[in-house]
């Protein structure tokens, strides 16, 4: 394969462009994000307690603390003043005990008794008949959690690398994080290449609506990625290759203007860019005029055909190890499969890999693709209403093939 003015000479095999993508996508550098922030993106480094947990000798149930032998007066205790002996003060589960505290008694261990108007003595339970007992004493630091107990200063709570999940922001924030290190989620832009092309209401005129700057971005955000609103593209040379070299996301995602071609815009903009070709085409159906593209200042380029079914099925194929790249995460080949219960449509050449649209059911027997076939409006019907996507390779596409399914999201 070599490189020439206006792309690649040779097209690359389904799963080449997938790896070839993944090693693309560089891990972008670290950022400091505030928690409600980070959601979705990796951790950049561990996530630690800051402090002791707990931070002082606690409570572990809701009861009194308690100081000597009992019976015990009951009495309130501002805090840090230390409990007197022969005396009980009640604490929450998890409050800080008071000096002195010998046990902490639960609630349903005890029993309350007035000795005089205002004045309230607690008696502990027999352990063995359950009755009052005067003399009944819990065992010597009996209901405390004591400092460090559950996780000391410095201890790994959760590794890099990790997804931050809301439950991962919960323990952070428990733990006293305001921001954590994360790896910068890849910024996502989408230029629409089509004059032609309306933006709202039903198509007219000879025109079509564009069916692809609503579902990039979000297709992309779904990744972790942060997709940026469409905009519509220039359609003259200058005016395309200013708005790409002015861009400041990570990823640029253009739709149209992809196929071979010395009087293709987009190509014309690339090579008087001098961009690095990284994928020109792939030996897929739909989708085969894809293209990827590094741009001198490091941001990557990716071409989508202008055909929605064609856009759809480059993106979930280029897009997903892409980002995952992007974002510093693993990224492992599905291994999913499911059994054909229908015929696939005919690759464009035989050489192909088909990507179609498909129904998974599960079973006791293993799971079953049921094929969508194309219809509605740009052909999408069936991508809409697919649970999955099967990837046919050359000579295979009966039912009772055993293929790879891919989810919604490529993975």
């Amino acid at each position: 394969m070599t490189d020439s003015a206006l792309g690649l000479d040779g097209l690359l095999g389904w799963s080449q462009a997938r790896q070839v993508a993944f090693l693309a996508g560089r891990p972008l550098p670290f950022a400091l994000a505030r928690l409600d922030e980070a959601n979705g993106s990796l951790l950049g480094e561990s996530l630690v307690a800051i402090s002791d947990e707990p931070s002082a000798d606690v409570a572990e149930f809701d009861g009194y603390a308690l100081c000597a032998a009992g019976p015990w007066t009951v009495i309130e205790l501002a805090p840090d003043v230390a409990l007197p002996q022969h005396y009980a003060t009640k604490l929450r589960a998890f409050e800080p005990i008071p000096p002195h505290t010998d046990a902490v008694l639960a609630l349903s261990q005890g029993q309350i008794r007035e000795i005089q108007p205002g004045e309230h003595q607690l008696i502990a339970f027999d352990s063995l008949n359950g009755t009052p007992d005067e003399n009944a004493r819990p065992e010597f630091g009996s209901g405390i959690i004591r400092q460090a107990a559950i996780a000391s200063a410095g201890r790994e709570l959760v590794p890099a690398d990790s997804l931050i999940t809301p439950q991962v922001i919960s323990l952070a924030a428990a733990a006293g994080y305001d921001h954590l290190r994360i790896c910068r989620p890849p910024v996502v832009s989408t230029l629409i290449i089509g004059a032609s092309l309306l933006e709202q209401g039903a198509p007219r005129g000879g025109r079509v609506r564009d069916a692809l700057g609503i579902s990039v971005p979000a297709f992309v955000g779904a990744l972790g990625a942060r997709g940026n609103p469409h905009v519509r593209a220039p359609e003259t040379r200058d005016l395309l290759l200013e708005e790409i070299d002015d861009s400041h996301a990570d990823l640029l995602i253009t739709t149209g203007s992809t196929a071979p071609g010395g009087a293709n815009l987009l190509r014309n903009v690339l090579r008087d860019l001098a961009a690095h070709w990284l994928i020109d085409g792939v030996t897929m159906t739909p989708g085969a005029q894809v293209l990827l593209a590094r741009l001198p200042d490091g941001k990557l380029l990716l071409g989508l055909p202008g055909d929605p079914r064609s856009a759809l099925a480059a993106l979930l194929t280029v897009a997903p190890p892409l980002v995952a790249g992007l974002r510093g995460a693993k990224w492992i080949e599905s291994t999913q499969t499911a059994v054909l219960i229908d015929e696939t449509p005919l690759p464009e050449y035989a050489e192909d890999t088909a990507v179609v649209p498909v129904r998974v059911t599960q079973s006791p027997a293993g799971r079953t693709a049921q094929v969508l076939h194309v219809g509605g409006p740009a052909g999408l019907t069936g991508w809409a209403n697919a649970t999955d996507f099967a990837i046919v390779p050359p000579g295979l596409g009966s039912p009772g093939d055993v293929v790879m399914t891919l989810s919604s999201l490529g993975g």
